[in-house]
């Protein structure tokens, strides 16, 4: 197994992994199909330069990932991560990979001097599991605003 930045070089394997990933469990997924042109046209997009995915690479094939941006706030310097995504195809859980995701992110973190990493977790028994083994880490029941702007 070996972890890699998305980048336009790897995705190909980026978007074979979505739609296997769409295949296997469409309701886990928050689309409804796989648009290559978007994805591409986002991998080129200034917008989307603080957003990464590092992937799990199982030979050539990507069997899982986690998204996530970093910001802060000016007024205290306070550095912050918010991790948009993570997701391992459901024949590779329980092997350790989502936890290396996280190792390999929380290296991103320390080299970037982020103070704190937050997500909006899934709550079913398998995700509650594994969110409950991490060690110093807080799970809350937060309220939260949202609001769509563009459909």
């Amino acid at each position: 197994m070996h972890y890699n930045l998305l980048s336009g070089q790897n995705a190909a394997q980026y978007i074979a992994y979505l739609k296997k990933a769409l295949a296997e469990e469409p309701d886990m997924m928050w689309i409804d199909h796989v648009d290559e042109e978007a994805i591409l046209k986002c991998l080129g997009d200034p917008f989307y330069l603080n957003t990464k995915s590092i992937m799990a690479f199982d030979g050539e094939n990507v069997v899982g990932r986690i998204e996530y941006h970093f910001y802060g706030c000016l007024q205290d310097g306070y550095r912050m991560a918010y991790v948009d995504w993570v997701y391992v195809l459901p024949s590779y859980r329980h092997s350790g990979i989502a936890q290396q995701l996280f190792r390999e992110f929380e290296k991103d973190c320390a080299a970037n001097r982020i103070n704190q990493y937050y997500l909006i977790r899934a709550t079913n028994p398998g995700a509650d599991k594994f969110y409950h083994s991490f060690e110093n880490a807080e799970l809350d029941d937060e309220p939260m605003l949202r609001k769509t702007l563009i459909e």
